[in-house]
């Protein structure tokens, strides 16, 4: 006899789902509740320069060097100021406006005037600095500004609320426009909103000051496939962060995984190519939002919740559970060559190795499936054939069927009850079998019954 590494890594995802179109397992949904968003909103004459701004601070600031996460300080969309006089952290105040052409700026101390550039009197100074003050008397929200560069380099924005910057941490800027979303590298009050001189340039419907590490820091937003879904089918949705190129607004989008896709208090995560499908259980318009933690490289700012999905139809929920017993995935060991009926090391004779659940959400029958999606390999190209594995919904090995590469219906449950079916497998191995390691999957899903 020889000795036979045999299949370690049969995976059964321990993930759940929540889809009338459970087809592929360890798809991770979501059953997301109605909910509305409503944000701040002003009214602006026509010619104003508008935004919609957000402050994003640190959760917890002793923390954020290891989490990344963030806390929204503020978020609301502001008419920003074609003038604004605001006060410097030395006491210092300074009045910014457009006349003639020019961005000027007087310090009302002594009415030292300086030229900041050239401006646009329709427009006036609509910097950064502006729509940041206004969101400041709109929300009560301070911010502490340094005089100590200005007018050569520009006012520096070293604090707002009680999170105040030191050494390479602090707080910066980044401005959308259009399919991008850079951090500008001019001074807060040295980009003005609006203006297509900038780089990059008008429109810019979207401001976030953000603390952290400047372009370490990347901005998130949730890509839908699509604005319109089925109620209770799935909808792919994917999570991308800008990735600057420099300083000069250019960059590209990149999917994230292991991000956060959230609607009110329900959230999923994205897979490794930064994507996952999300059910809705009601009808309507849905916001959607991400955000993610520090990944040992970057730290990501939650995105802006404009993602909206319509959600339409008579909704069908499958609301599925698959649980692990053992170690992540499925494992059978080492087995000698004409082996039979070996048990997967996680189930006992009380449970099985894994369990399919069916939450009383659902609202139609179903159909408990399972199969063995590819043949079994080696890393050499040796198959172990998928009738070498079996199934059973009792401890019995005598009582088991041979696994097959399509779905074969286990059970069954009917519409608004919970249903939990285990699933034991067993190994044959086959007497002429060559000895390697191998690997496979089991798929596991709820359709709907009779589909």
């Amino acid at each position: 006899m020889v000795d036979f590494d045999a299949v370690r890594v049969l995976r059964a995802e321990r993930r759940w789902r929540l889809s009338a179109l459970a087809g592929i397992a360890g798809v991770l949904a979501l059953l997301l509740p109605c909910l509305s968003v409503v944000g701040p909103t002003a009214s602006a004459a026509e010619g104003d320069v508008t935004v919609l701004l957000r402050i994003e601070g640190p959760a917890d600031p002793s923390t954020f060097r290891d989490t990344g996460e963030y806390r929204t300080i503020w978020s609301g969309e502001v008419v920003v100021p074609r003038e604004v006089t605001v006060t410097a952290h030395s006491g210092e105040q300074f009045r910014l406006y457009v006349e003639g052409g020019r961005y000027l700026a007087t310090r009302l101390s002594d009415g030292r005037l300086s030229d900041l550039g050239e401006g646009d009197d329709t427009l006036g100074a609509t910097s950064v600095l502006a729509a940041l003050h206004q969101a400041s008397l709109a929300g009560d929200v301070s911010y502490r500004l340094s005089d100590a560069y200005f007018p050569g380099s520009g006012f520096f924005l070293s604090g707002i609320e009680e999170y105040i910057g030191s050494g390479s941490k602090g707080w910066s800027y980044r401005v959308w426009s259009g399919d991008s979303a850079p951090c500008p590298s001019r001074s807060i009050d040295g980009f003005l909103l609006g203006y297509h001189t900038m780089t990059p340039p008008a429109p810019h419907p979207q401001v976030v000051l953000f603390w952290g590490y400047g372009v370490d820091c990347r901005l998130l937003r949730v890509v839908p496939e699509s604005d319109v879904v089925q109620c209770g089918e799935p909808l792919r949705v994917g999570v991308e962060c800008f990735a600057d190129s420099g300083y000069a607004g250019e960059g590209t989008w990149e999917p994230v995984p292991d991000a956060q896709i959230c609607a009110g208090g329900e959230c999923c995560v994205t897979g490794d190519d930064g994507f996952t499908d999300v059910v809705f259980d009601e009808t309507g318009t849905f916001s959607l939002t991400a955000s993610a933690g520090y990944d040992g490289e970057h730290y990501y700012i939650p995105s802006d919740g404009t993602a909206e999905v319509t959600v339409e139809g008579e909704c069908q929920i499958i609301s599925f559970t698959i649980v692990d017993h053992g170690a992540a995935g499925l494992d059978f060991g080492l087995a000698l060559c004409g082996a039979e009926g070996l048990p997967e090391a996680g189930q006992t004779a009380e449970h099985g190795a894994v369990r399919l659940e069916v939450g009383s959400e659902t609202t139609v029958d179903c159909e408990l499936q399972l199969r063995a999606s590819v043949e079994t390999e080696s890393a050499g190209g040796i198959v172990l054939p998928v009738e070498s594995f079996s199934w059973s919904t009792g401890p019995s090995a005598a009582a088991s069927t041979p696994m097959t590469s399509g779905y074969v219906t286990a059970g069954t449950s009917q519409a608004g009850s919970s249903t939990v079916l285990e699933m034991w497998h067993w190994l044959t191995v086959p007497a002429d079998q060559a000895p390697a390691a191998y690997s496979g999957a089991f798929c596991y899903r709820a359709v709907p019954d009779g589909s």
